[in-house]
């Protein structure tokens, strides 16, 4: 994504973008969430770097992204795409991949034309195997599955060289950080706000090979 050495970013628009939900609530995403200190001390020293380049409100907790799911609500509506019958598909899908627990190493920085991220150089090879078990039809023409840990959005355009200098100038994405993959989540946020909070629905667990829906599930009710 950085060949072009002139390439700008692109400021993302901090509002409701209703024509894409039509007031369907929550959007879901199959992800593997990262909960270390290691990483979200670089997360911060990466905010701190760009400053008011990046979007100042971003509330998701890092994360890897496996699989985008599309919209969703607890009640069937006119626009969802996803739902406890396709939720079962993907856990069919995960049971006969059978992947084990894993490591991820992540270093190094790169960046998109609208996020800047930390890259993956361990693990590359699972993340892509559940991606494209689990989104076998990429989501749009071209598009290509690069996991990585999204750092913030940009806020306005500025080249993507000097971003991707800012960080390195202190350092992040230098020391190389190990995390241990135990468990995917099946993620959803408000469709509403591009930079809330992840919600977790429920997780599957790659030691036991089974899901189990959090007490505050869309969907507890109608899985088996």
């Amino acid at each position: 994504t950085m060949n072009a050495s002139h390439a700008l970013t692109q400021a993302c628009e901090d509002r409701d973008f209703s024509e894409w939900h039509q007031g369907c609530p929550w959007c879901a995403v199959w992800v593997v969430l990262i909960d270390s200190d290691a990483v979200n001390a670089t997360v911060q020293a990466a905010r701190h770097a760009l400053g008011d380049a990046l979007l100042a409100r971003y509330t998701r907790q890092p994360h890897l992204t496996l699989a985008y799911r599309g919209l969703c609500d607890a009640a069937p509506h006119a626009v969802a795409e996803f739902g406890p019958e396709r939720l079962q598909a993907d856990l069919a899908t995960l049971q006969e991949l059978a992947a084990a627990p894993f490591a991820v190493q992540l270093q190094g920085v790169g960046s998109f034309t609208t996020v800047p991220y930390l890259a993956v150089t361990q693990g590359a090879e699972v993340l892509t195997l559940l991606h494209d078990a689990l989104q076998p039809w990429p989501p749009m023409e071209g598009w290509h599955y690069q996991p990585h840990v999204t750092l913030g959005h940009y806020a306005r355009e500025l080249p993507l060289l000097w971003a991707v200098d800012q960080l390195q100038a202190v350092g992040v994405g230098l020391p190389q950080l190990s995390i241990e993959v135990q468990q995917l989540a099946l993620v959803r946020y408000a469709s509403h706000d591009i930079a809330g909070p992840l919600v977790v629905e429920g997780v599957w667990d790659l030691q036991l090979q089974q899901y189990q829906p959090q007490p505050s599930a869309l969907w507890a009710e109608q899985l088996p």
